[in-house]
C-alpha cells in the first residue's frame, strides 16, 4: 500500500515534538519520523476509521494504537496533488 496521504514538514515536527526529539527538517530523525506518519497513516486508512470533520473543514483522525495520537489532515486540493495532507500531529483528542 502506498500512503493515502501527503505529510507535510510541521506534521514530521509535531511528531518529533511529542516524542521530545530535536526539531529538525532534514536527517535521520526527521526520515524516520516521517516514515511512522506514512505508516500510520496506511493503518488508519486500512482501519477503516471515521474521521470527524472539523469547523475548519480539515478531517480529524484517531491515530492508530499504542499512541492513539490525533490525525488533522486536509483533504482539499492543493498544489503537491490530488492526495489529502497530513497537516498535524496533536497529543490526545484534539477539537
Amino acid at each position: 500500500m502506498t500512503c493515502p496521504w501527503y505529510i507535510s514538514v510541521r506534521a514530521v515536527r509535531d511528531l518529533l515534538a511529542l516524542q521530545k526529539r530535536p526539531q529538525e527538517s532534514d536527517g535521520p530523525a526527521f526520515d524516520a519520523a516521517e516514515k511512522t506518519l506514512m505508516s500510520w497513516a496506511e493503518e488508519t486508512i486500512a482501519s477503516g476509521r471515521v474521521p470527524k470533520r472539523l469547523d475548519s473543514g480539515a478531517l480529524r483522525y484517531r491515530g492508530p494504537a499504542p499512541e492513539r495520537l490525533t490525525l488533522i489532515v486536509t483533504d482539499g486540493p492543493r498544489p503537491e496533488g490530488d492526495l489529502p495532507q497530513l497537516v498535524r500531529v496533536l497529543n490526545g483528542c484534539a477539537k
